[in-house]
């Protein structure tokens, strides 16, 4: 009876981002718990239809687009076999190569110049670029992949204290948590790992979170407790104890979400969704309150929202892989059996709603921020949705894809020809921010 209540309750009106929650919660535990239910009910209440885009494009605009694109990737592959030994001609190498992706940039997400300048200036730049350098010294081991993938909390970081008029600056919080989700994630990941190690390991995770004294079990759980350090050297745990919380909030949801690499599993046996959400919107949850030391009640259920939006990016964006692991996602459950079309634009809406929702924030450069967002999160996702065009109807695809500069095929085609050449975003960061 209480599923059938909470089920019907998500389609009242009152119900949308913007609007107060029905219970006030205290503690972040309990923040979770209520953002959880609430965005879930959000999510059932978007349509499953087509939604508007911005923009359209006919094949001959389209045809222009992809010669541009062609042409540009040729030059970068010619670039990429001809890359300056020195710092001093290396850095004049990315400058004089920088002008011309900014544009076609500006172009493929109509942009305007004002937009540029403010990406340009505003210590988004800077900012990975300063965590590349530091990630290299902390572990001149570490991948060029792993500094991509913590890279992206970085940025997400930077971002929200954007949103929150702070800043930007990669702060040893900052610094260490995005380290730590690389390293504990790959662990928890590694196949060669047992099951009854990782619950250990998780097991004293958890209590070093929580501040007891925990001693570690090798050198990669050292590394991991120096991480923790930092962060207890910025954020007093008596005088901050959300930040602490939010932390254990997405140690949790990780321990949650390992439930998801089951082989067989069916929807009814796990909260996919659910799980989902908690993941996503605990990460960016806890990014807040380490950029910030405190968050509003709006504030970080706006951003929990925002990082259940950004973790259904990542499952869309990972359903190839997910799905040979075995793990389970609102995509690799439904593949199977049907198209994803109508998940994907229910993906959309939700989409939609939850940047919609950053306006709330206060920060000077939240207007500017928005734009942008709103600018670029269709065509991303619509790439994304084209790297795994056999999971959707041909209508579906003809009707999406007028709606991106590129037809799928095209890019793909472009995709795998950069494969050939070892290029992709992690080594392009590698090449244009590392070094």
């Amino acid at each position: 009876m209480d599923l059938f209540i909470r089920r019907n309750i998500a389609f009242e009106p009152g119900l949308f981002p913007g609007e107060t929650l029905p219970v006030e919660p205290a503690t972040v535990g309990e923040m979770v718990a209520a953002f959880l239910d609430y965005y879930q009910q959000i999510w059932w209440a978007c349509s499953a239809d087509l939604p508007e885009f911005k923009h359209s494009y006919t094949k001959p605009e389209q045809a222009a687009y992809e010669k541009r694109l062609d042409r540009m990737l040729n030059g970068l592959v010619h670039e990429m076999r001809h890359i300056p030994k020195s710092e001093a001609e290396r850095s004049s190498w990315q400058q004089r190569l920088q002008p011309p992706f900014y544009q076609f940039a500006m172009d493929v997400f109509h942009l305007q110049p004002q937009h540029l300048a403010y990406i340009e200036n505003s210590g988004l730049v800077e900012g990975i670029q300063s965590f590349a350098r530091m990630a290299r010294q902390f572990d001149s081991r570490i991948s060029a992949e792993d500094i991509y993938q913590a890279g992206r909390n970085v940025m997400t970081a930077n971002f929200i204290q954007l949103l929150l008029g702070l800043p930007v600056s990669v702060t040893p919080s900052i610094f260490a948590y995005s380290m730590l989700y690389p390293y504990t994630d790959n662990y928890l990941d590694d196949p060669s790992v047992s099951t009854a190690t990782k619950v250990a390991f998780n097991q004293r995770f958890r209590r070093r979170l929580k501040g007891e004294v925990v001693e570690p079990a090798n050198a990669y759980e050292t590394t991991i407790n120096t991480l923790i350090g930092m962060i207890e050297s910025e954020w007093d745990r008596i005088g901050y104890p959300q930040v602490y919380a939010s932390l254990l909030a997405i140690h949790s949801a990780q321990a949650h979400s390992l439930s998801l690499v089951a082989p067989g599993v069916s929807p009814f046996e796990r909260d996919i969704l659910g799980i989902s959400f908690e993941k996503g919107g605990t990460s960016v949850l806890a990014d807040g309150y380490l950029a910030a030391g405190n968050l509003t009640q709006d504030q970080a259920r706006i951003l929990f929202g925002f990082g259940a939006f950004t973790q259904l990016m990542d499952d869309l964006e990972d359903i190839h892989a997910d799905s040979l692991e075995k793990r389970a996602s609102l995509f690799t459950m439904t593949a199977p059996f049907w198209k994803l079309d109508a998940l994907t634009q229910r993906f959309f809406h939700f989409g939609h709603r939850v940047i919609s929702d950053l306006n709330a924030f206060h920060g000077e450069d939240v207007p500017i921020l928005s734009e942008l967002m709103a600018a670029c999160v269709d065509p991303i996702l619509l790439n994304t949705v084209g790297q795994s065009a056999e999971f959707y109807s041909k209508d579906g695809l003809a009707r999406m894809q007028t709606h991106l500069p590129f037809r799928f095929a095209v890019v793909n085609k472009q995709r795998k020809k950069l494969a050939r050449q070892k290029l992709d975003m992690a080594r392009l960061m590698e090449l244009f921010l590392v070094d």
